[in-house]
């Protein structure tokens, strides 16, 4: 199916592109991307925020809480930043619970607080977890998406035998030249069962070949070299990064990232008293990075946003 992909985005980037005058070789092919774990629209850690809060602050902290209406309130945040990002990548975006729709729940779903209130062109959705407890991953996009199909794929190795993790790719043109956006949300608790979904992840980004990519998402590791244990606040999870090669995996299919320091500047959780890396955007070859870095002031999740600003350098044109 990814070939069939590839072979329709082809076919529309020539149509596109052959009714436009031409543009000079010269232009800066820039990406700007944003990643987020919604954390299914509960917020952050309540505890972890209130402990380094003070008077109205806390109150303010405790009164959006009690709202309990975080996918409008990050709706609106990418509202306001929409013309700071070309595509967003979101995580754990809660669709439903015991076979029962969110939509019967509350009025509209999460996924339509996204849709409609982001301020992005385009939504793409991707149905993981299981018919006990249902999520999406979904990707906001302002560039114009290539295909009418989306490839997305379950992966192996499921989250308390149950739930399934998934990942999306898609092509888009950024002015001539096509790229591949991903994103993923990976196993949490296994490193055997992360390296086996990124392995499904690699053999697929091989089948693409030699182009521009970009992938997004929660990997739930931390980079080569970390600590995998003793975070304090949020260390439930202190023996699930040990003997993981995730990341070496990706990048033997031609990923990368930025040189990440074991400290504050690239931690992403917990929010509130972050310890550790876990979220990432990685890019293939053609990309050289303008700006990294992690949004601390966001607080409405648990995880805390990754961004990235892009400039393509090998491009099609």
């Amino acid at each position: 199916m990814i070939t069939d992909i590839a072979t329709e985005a082809q076919h529309k980037r020539s149509t596109i592109i052959g009714s436009r005058p031409v543009r000079p070789l010269l232009d800066v092919y820039r990406l700007r991307c944003l990643t987020i774990n919604t954390h299914r629209g509960q917020g952050p850690k309540l505890g972890l925020l209130l402990d380094k809060a003070n008077g109205e602050e806390a109150q303010r902290i405790e009164l959006l809480h009690e709202t309990r209406a975080y996918a409008y309130f990050i709706s609106e945040w990418l509202n306001h930043h929409s013309r700071r990002y070309d595509i967003v990548a979101l995580q754990e975006v809660f669709n439903g619970i015991l076979g029962v729709s969110e939509k019967v729940i509350a009025k509209y779903r999460q996924r339509d607080h996204y849709r409609v209130l982001s301020g992005f062109d385009a939504l793409i959705e991707h149905g993981v977890g299981f018919a006990g407890f249902r999520y999406q991953n979904l990707m906001l996009s302002q560039l114009q998406k290539l295909s009418d199909q989306v490839y997305n794929q379950l992966m192996p190795g499921k989250v308390f035998f149950l739930a399934s993790c998934g990942f999306t790719l898609a092509p888009f043109l950024l002015k001539d030249s096509i790229v591949w956006i991903g994103n993923t949300h990976l196993h949490a608790y296994s490193p055997a069962a992360r390296m086996r979904q990124a392995r499904s992840i690699a053999a697929v980004l091989r089948t693409l070949g030699d182009v521009p990519i970009v992938f997004m998402g929660d990997l739930n590791t931390v980079p080569d070299g970390h600590r995998t244990g003793d975070f304090g606040e949020g260390d439930i999870d202190r023996y699930n990064y040990r003997h993981d090669s995730t990341l070496a995996i990706l990048q033997e299919a031609g990923l990368r990232t930025v040189d990440h320091d074991d400290a504050l500047k690239f931690w992403t959780y917990p929010t509130g008293a972050p310890n550790r890396t876990l979220d990432y955007i990685m890019f293939s070859r053609h990309w050289h990075v303008r700006d990294y870095g992690v949004l601390h002031d966001f607080t409405l999740s648990d995880h805390y946003p990754v961004y990235a600003d892009l400039e393509l350098n090998t491009r099609s044109n």
